[in-house]
């Protein structure tokens, strides 16, 4: 409670309001444990615009573990646990609409990889613009351009013998936002000699679950892909996104789980077949899942920086969250613009030639008003591997 957290809190630094900080927000919490505070609708609103960014648990001297204790209370709030007002409140995630997005779209690879064929359909009548403008907040999050669904079929035979077997995790956005780092991935991993297990039935990761309140179906979500990805023959479960890796890493699985630019990264360089040169200028964005969360913010720099020629340049601004923090950039539109607006100025500064973000959701949603796409970091290594 001694303070030094506030002025690193994102959503304090935008309404400069003691309760949307991690001191007053863990007050909040402790009022509604000990029965002094109702779950008021003004109570719950303080609480949900949290981002779970952890940027207070970076600079705590206590090292206390404030993730876990806004999960945990929002997990109360969705189960009515606290005293309830006359206006019974939840968590913003837990209202149906929200719910039905998580549950059969957001979270379904599958559902979500159908959507997006409907999405390059539209694009290639011509029409996504029309969805673009009218199409609400989920139209106007779209990337400027749509990549090519990724099919879950055999994969070209690579060039060079296999020697070691690692499991691929993709996530929800694997077939289609994601689809272009997934083909990057697998071309890079089989260069370096890494057979590719990519199973088809592998779930959501269960971060939205374990953010929005419901800390049970995470739990299930996580224990499924221990299952899926049970083969003794791997020696490591890759993933691809920053927040999965986070996600998946709070269960101990028979394989070490690492994330994608971190495992690239650490392969010494004379493994690593010739890259072709890259003289590009390419800014580089850091999820708060990657610094905070995985502690590893040197990664991806790390990792482009085998590409010979290339320039690199970390934003200023990678110390902020940019607003997206999964679902929020959905349920809080306004925060999260507000959030991404120093990182564009930053960007039309700086002008590079490219932007990588190893997350997603953060590259979705800095792309979506950039007006150019924001790549993962495995895409450009994959350019510069012979026949990239």
């Amino acid at each position: 409670m001694c303070g030094i957290c506030v002025p690193h809190c994102p959503t304090f630094a935008l309404t400069q309001n003691e309760a949307d900080g991690p001191r007053g927000r863990i007050s909040l919490a402790l009022g509604l444990s000990e029965g002094r505070l109702a779950a008021t609708p003004d109570v719950v609103a303080h609480l949900d615009s949290c981002l779970t960014c952890r940027a207070c648990e970076s600079v705590c001297p206590s090292q206390v573990q404030y993730g876990a204790i806004i999960d945990a209370t929002r997990a109360a709030l969705a189960n009515h646990d606290f005293a309830q007002p006359a206006k019974i409140a939840t968590p913003k995630a837990t209202e149906r609409r929200w719910r039905w997005l998580r549950a059969h779209i957001l979270s379904q690879r599958r559902s979500f990889g159908r959507v997006w064929s409907l999405l390059r359909f539209f694009e290639k009548i011509h029409l996504l613009g029309l969805m673009r403008r009218f199409g609400g907040r989920m139209a106007h999050t779209l990337p400027p351009a749509l990549p090519v669904r990724f099919q879950f079929k055999t994969q070209p035979a690579p060039r060079k013998p296999l020697t070691q077997k690692v499991g691929l995790f993709i996530g929800c956005t694997g077939e289609s936002l994601n689809s272009d780092a997934v083909r990057a991935s697998i071309h890079v991993l089989n260069a370096l000699g890494y057979a590719v297990h990519l199973p088809k039935a592998q779930v959501c990761c269960g971060a939205m679950h374990q953010h929005g309140g419901d800390l049970r179906q995470a739990a299930e979500l996580r224990a499924e892909n221990q299952r899926i990805f049970a083969d003794p023959t791997l020696t490591a479960i890759i993933v691809i996104g920053t927040a999965c890796t986070g996600e998946l890493q709070r269960e101990t699985w028979g394989a070490p789980v690492i994330e994608l630019t971190e495992f690239l990264a650490n392969i010494p360089d004379e493994l690593w077949p010739k890259l072709t040169p890259n003289s590009a200028t390419v800014a580089i964005h850091l999820p708060c899942s990657q610094t905070r969360v995985l502690n590893n913010a040197t990664s991806t720099e790390r990792l482009l920086r085998k590409i010979p020629a290339i320039k690199l340049v970390p934003l200023a601004s990678n110390d902020r969250c940019c607003g997206a923090a999964g679902l929020h950039v959905l349920m809080f539109p306004e925060q999260a613009d507000a959030l991404r607006a120093p990182k564009l100025l930053e960007l039309k500064a700086l002008k590079p030639d490219g932007v990588v973000s190893a997350n997603i959701g953060c590259a979705t949603h800095l792309a979506s008003k950039l007006g150019q796409s924001v790549q993962h970091p495995v895409e450009l290594v994959a350019q510069s591997c012979a026949g990239g």
